[in-house]
């Protein structure tokens, strides 16, 4: 391990470090606890409960924060989750707490590498986050379809399946309940510990999936059992019969007796059918009608509900567009804005980082996660960027460095002010305002800026000698 007070390299057992001597008992415990937490989340990990080891992790973190191992963990099952800005994030920061040997470096090259994939990830966070604005504001027919291709870009998302999962069971519908619980046992597989899904599931116990019946056996028809008649019968002697008109008579009497029923009964039958049917068939028609009409206007009232549907997906378009926002940015253009942000800053351009997200409205920003890298970006960058712009119009002021021989009071303002947009709170960048304006013989200006010093910021260095040139000025009164 190193040493937290000099980084110098210790073995592990020892209670002391030998080039200053900290203790590192105490220091020791601790990485110990954290490297426990890690270890349990490892295996938690192993096992599909990704719940329960990034609550591991979140452990092991807030006991240690420069255990690298478990951020990239951290970063990893975020990634498998579908939540690629928190893997990125984790992995910018770990990159931050150990520049070299990081496998962070290697994850974030990944990503870098194939553009398409990163286009599809962020495509699918805007289908996501446009999804999750329909569902809050009873657009959920629209949720759905939006969420159903985020699905199918990326069928790990877990917080994308669990809400698609939760806008089909608030139909009550049987057969989308059935689609709830598909997905919920898909992503089940990812995570099996997750709270919400399990939640969810329990929700529709009553619920079985359908699956492929088995053909049933064909019962098999028993032969039927032929008995043999007498083998023998009496054979009476053979004697002719005379013909009979009875039979004929019969026949005759059946066909007279069948024309009289059938005239009396089936004729007036068939024409009381003949009248029904017309009947039927009249008011069958009429109910047609009526449908008809009810059709019509069924028809209209969808066609003005389509319509002010297609006029509210306008209006969304043209905010993506940007052409309602105040910036005139689209929402996609501020994404990729946090997008350069992020690829300057890993190369170490803390001014470049800091010019790109000064031009960035963080209200349009509707992720938490993207709101969080803003401001640890912003924090790092605005800071770095502030003391070069200051340091730069400081030497054109005095005339030194790449202004050495020649006093440049425009460059030297330019500078200044740029040093006051990243950190307003910069009291050296305010103090060489004022004397750039008390050169330029514009005293207002240059009291505004003493001033400023002496009444806000009473507790920096530069009061003394801001008071000092207002007495220059003969206004200053204590």
């Amino acid at each position: 391990m190193n040493c937290p007070r000099c980084n110098a390299t210790v073995a592990f057992r020892k209670n002391r470090c030998d080039s200053c001597g900290q203790d590192l008992r105490d220091y020791r415990r601790i990485v110990s606890l954290s490297n426990i937490n890690y270890n349990r989340a490892l295996g938690q990990a192993k096992i599909r409960d990704l719940s329960g080891a990034v609550t591991s992790l979140r452990q092991s973190l807030q006991i240690n924060k420069l255990n690298t191992n478990a951020r990239n963990l951290l970063g990893l099952i975020y990634y498998e989750e579908g939540e690629i800005v928190s893997a990125l994030s984790e992995w910018i920061i770990s990159k931050h707490f150990q520049e070299s040997d990081n496998d962070a470096d290697m994850y974030i090259n990944e990503l870098q590498a194939n553009p398409s994939k990163l286009e599809m990830y962020s495509q699918m966070i805007k289908k996501y986050n446009s999804a999750l604005f329909s569902a809050q504001h009873g657009d959920e027919d629209m949720a759905i379809i939006q969420l159903k291709k985020v699905v199918n870009m990326n069928p790990k998302f877990i917080r994308a399946n669990q809400l698609l999962a939760l806008l089909y069971m608030m139909t009550d519908r049987k057969d989308n309940r059935a689609r709830a619980k598909k997905l919920l046992k898909n992503i089940a597989k990812v995570d099996v510990t997750n709270t919400t899904t399990l939640r969810y599931m329990q929700e529709l116990s009553d619920v079985h999936v359908k699956s492929d019946s088995e053909p049933k056996a064909q019962t098999k028809k028993k032969a039927p059992v032929i008995t043999e008649a007498d083998a023998y019968k009496t054979i009476t002697p053979y004697k002719e019969e005379r013909p009979s008109v009875l039979p004929f008579v019969n026949v005759l009497i059946g066909i007279i007796i069948g024309l009289a029923v059938m005239y009396c009964l089936i004729i007036p039958h068939m024409r009381s059918n003949e009248a029904d049917n017309a009947n039927d068939n009249f008011k069958a028609y009429s109910e047609n009608q009526a449908a008809a009409d009810s059709d019509a206007a069924t028809l209209r009232n969808q066609n003005e509900t389509l319509q002010a549907k297609i006029d509210e997906l306008e209006d969304e378009i043209d905010e993506l567009n940007g052409s309602n926002s105040k910036s005139g940015e689209s929402v996609l253009d501020v994404y990729d804005d946090i997008f350069n942000a992020v690829n300057a800053y890993i190369e170490k351009d803390g001014k470049k980082a800091a010019e790109i997200l000064l031009n960035i409205d963080s209200e349009s920003l509707s992720s938490d996660t993207a709101k969080k890298m803003y401001k640890k970006i912003a924090s790092a960058s605005f800071e770095e960027a502030s003391t070069k712009a200051y340091e730069e119009g400081r030497d054109a002021y005095n005339g030194e460095g790449d202004y050495a021989g020649k006093r440049d009071y425009d460059k030297a303002i330019e500078m200044l002010e740029q040093s006051l947009e990243y950190n307003p709170d910069n009291t050296d960048a305010m103090y060489f305002l004022g004397r750039t304006y008390q050169q330029m013989s514009k005293p207002k200006k240059a009291k505004s800026y003493y001033d400023k010093i002496i009444n806000d910021y009473p507790d920096s260095p530069r009061v003394a000698e801001a008071g000092s040139r207002l007495r220059e000025l003969g206004q200053y009164t204590q």
